[in-house]
Order: structure tokens, then C-alpha cells, then sequence
């Protein structure tokens, strides 16, 4: 399996990621962004550091019940329990405050230290925005255009997915 190497090369791997994502139905479009988003977490610059392992809900040994809004939960390094949301959206929607409640619903509790929405599109509206910036306990956003923005070694198709993960290409 070939990786991307440096931003041009990765900025195009992650475009035709996105393609085949979007010629899948909207089930398996989500079960493969979620996969994704576990790829990126654990090989993106910015998150390979503080990462210790990346689970889908339903591996979590630590889930409390079916998945309610939350799609993958990374432990860092220092212990802390982050729980993400990962949404394959058109690159044309904007995220709605209703396409985020349920996530920021269940994910307020206390084994949970921070909050992550990661989006393919880079519409944002403002009701979700808000409600997304005034929570207690912290959320990040990251979407589409910072997706494209970083040097991540992307896997070549979503078929990799299923067959690997970072720490065993290593």
C-alpha cells in the first residue's frame, strides 16, 4: 500500500478518498468516514503525538450503550477520553445545530474530557457554531478545508481501511 507524501501529493489522495466515500450509499458512507477519521487521528501531524488509540464506538470496551451520536473514541497519551463525530457530508451542506446535538448530548459525561466534530465540507452554520464554541467542556471542529490543509500520509483507497491501521504498518 502507497501513502501520500508531502502536501500537493496528499491534498490530491485525500480528493480521491473523498470521491469513492461519496459513490458509497449513506451507510457505508459513514462507516468508512469513520474509519477514515480513525486513520487521520492516528497519522495526522497535529494528533499522532498526543494519541494512544483510536476505537470505533462499537469497540469501545468502555461504551455505555448503542451509538447516539458518538462514532470513535481516541484515549491520549496523558489518559484523557475524547469522543469524535465524524460526518461525510456534500462539501456543499452546512452542518445544522440538529446535526450535532444528539453527539454533544451524549458526550457530556464525565469520562469524557473533549469533543471533536469532524466534517467533509467546510459549512459551519451559525446556530451549530454557537452552540458548538458556548459548550462547557471543550469541542473541536475540524473540517474540510483543514482536512485539505495538512500533510497526512492518507491510506490510497478506503479498501485499506479495512485491512490496517497506522501502528501496523509501522
Amino acid at each position: 500500500m502507497q501513502i501520500a507524501a508531502g502536501p500537493y501529493s496528499a491534498r490530491l489522495v485525500l480528493r480521491s478518498l473523498l470521491d469513492e466515500l461519496h459513490a458509497l450509499t449513506d451507510a457505508g458512507k459513514g462507516r468508512a468516514f469513520e474509519r477514515l477519521c480513525r486513520w487521520y487521528l492516528e497519522s495526522a501531524p497535529e494528533y499522532r503525538p498526543l494519541i494512544r488509540r483510536v476505537w470505533l464506538w462499537n469497540e469501545w470496551p468502555g461504551r455505555w450503550g448503542a451509538d447516539a451520536g458518538i462514532d470513535l473514541i481516541a484515549e491520549t497519551k496523558s489518559g484523557e477520553v475524547w469522543a469524535v463525530q465524524a460526518k461525510a457530508y456534500s462539501p456543499s451542506y452546512t452542518v445544522k445545530k440538529a446535526d450535532v446535538d444528539s453527539f454533544l448530548s451524549e458526550s457530556n459525561r464525565p469520562e469524557i474530557d473533549y469533543r471533536l466534530l469532524i466534517a467533509t465540507t467546510d459549512g459551519l452554520g451559525a446556530n451549530a457554531a454557537r452552540t458548538l464554541h458556548a459548550q462547557d467542556k471543550p469541542v473541536g471542529v475540524k473540517l474540510l478545508s483543514q482536512l485539505r490543509a495538512e500533510e497526512v500520509a492518507w491510506p490510497e483507497t478506503l479498501r485499506h481501511l479495512r485491512k490496517t491501521t497506522r501502528r501496523s504498518i509501522r
